[in-house]
């Protein structure tokens, strides 16, 4: 009965959890688009709440992988789409903010096509860091910051989720009474 409980109490966190991940992403939508403001407070704000996200998630995954029976492959992939979800969420404060610069091609109207905001997302993140995209505004190089902190602590990160997954065993249950 207490797994149960445990169990259901961790799927309300977690529901709760990706509720304020959609809710960071209304941040530079409202700023933008709703109130039409050319400021960028709610970048810093929805930055700073992307770290405090990003680390009650991670609390989230070592409490579950704690208490569950996991296979390291499963970690590895939940990882890997984990990564992608971080920089889709930073890519969209990208796009909204219109923060890479513009593209030389005049065949693209306004700015750049979605794909260059990931790739720029991903390549900053796992700090490859190809150079061919480069931010211009200093919101744009707070952007990259952010984002190259994430991904270094990111890696770091994987490493112990996968280490935990391949040391920590569950509880043996007790022997049944003859």
């Amino acid at each position: 009965m207490v797994s149960r409980l445990a169990f259901r109490l961790e799927a309300s966190f977690i529901a709760k959890l990706a509720a304020l991940w959609a809710a960071l992403l209304v941040l530079p939508f409202a700023e933008r688009t709703l109130l039409g403001a050319k400021t960028y407070y709610f970048l810093y704000v929805g930055l700073g709440l992307v770290f405090l996200m990003y680390g009650l998630s991670i609390r989230s995954v070592f409490s579950f992988l704690r208490r569950t029976k996991r296979e390291p492959i499963y970690v590895w992939i939940a990882f890997l789409l984990w990564s992608v979800f971080i920089c889709g969420i930073l890519a969209v404060f990208a796009i909204e903010y219109d923060l890479l610069p513009r593209t030389a091609d005049p065949s693209i109207a306004r700015s750049r096509p979605l794909i260059d905001y990931l790739y720029y997302e991903i390549m900053t993140f796992t700090t490859v860091g190809y150079g061919d995209i480069v931010p211009s505004t200093a919101q744009g190089k707070l952007l990259a910051m952010c984002t190259a902190l994430l991904g270094a602590t990111h890696g770091v990160t994987f490493v112990a989720l996968v280490l935990q997954a391949l040391t920590q065993h569950l509880p043996a249950e007790p022997p049944d009474k003859p």
